[in-house]
């Protein structure tokens, strides 16, 4: 007796449960961890009404969700996330206020990091009313020099044209302290080469900080 020949599909696999996806990913990733707990465990009546897979990825989910939510709860009962906030906030203000020496502009007080004679590409502006290191008089280009002279052909330049910006700057010569000096950022050899040729010219201090604005 001939039996035709008969076409045979196996029967496909259980799919996988795609809250159980979800809240492993959470767990992971610690975003919301309470949500990653809640999605976990009804990934968990899904998988067995269903008989869908993703058991593990679920257990996983919330086992990592249930510590992000317990380590959540103490910092908020212990204060920690409004110290890391608040440390966050703080790190971002100090960045808003980093400012390359190439970009100050005549009226700006800054600090230095580290000492204020060793080179330095960026400052931090400060409040002219607060402590701080030096308040920029004024910006001139040094347009003589067709190529980079180096620093000895530049200083008696930078420190004339400045002398000249610091003293119309602050015209009360008694106003100003006695530990605020002449000071100046020029070009160096790299920052020529890409186009750099101002001289910015500051009154610093000496020693100790700077309080309030010198400009008459």
């Amino acid at each position: 007796m001939y039996t035709p020949p008969y076409a045979y599909q196996p029967p496909r696999p259980p799919s996988v449960n795609g809250l159980a996806i979800t809240s492993l990913v959470l767990g992971i990733v610690c975003c919301i961890p309470p949500l990653g707990l809640i999605l976990g465990l009804i990934s968990l009546s899904q998988i067995k009404n269903r008989g869908q897979r993703g058991k593990g990825m679920a257990i996983a989910g919330v086992v990592l969700s249930g510590l992000s939510t317990t380590l959540l709860l103490i910092a908020i009962a212990t204060g920690g996330i409004g110290k890391a906030w608040d440390g966050f906030r703080e790190g971002v203000d100090e960045a808003s206020r980093s400012q390359s020496t190439l970009d100050l502009r005549k009226g700006d007080c800054f600090s230095v990091p580290g000492e204020l004679e060793s080179e330095t590409e960026t400052v931090t502006l400060v409040d002219c009313a607060k402590a701080h290191d030096g308040e920029v008089t004024g910006v001139f280009k040094l347009d003589q020099f067709d190529e980079w002279p180096g620093e000895t052909p530049v200083e008696p330049v930078a420190e004339k044209r400045c002398q000249e910006l610091n003293d119309a700057y602050a015209t009360d010569e008694s106003a100003v302290p006695d530990n605020a000096a002449l000071y100046y950022y020029m070009p160096s050899e790299r920052s020529w080469r890409l186009g750099d040729r101002a001289v910015t010219c500051a009154f610093a201090a000496t020693d100790g900080k700077l309080t309030g604005s010198l400009k008459s």
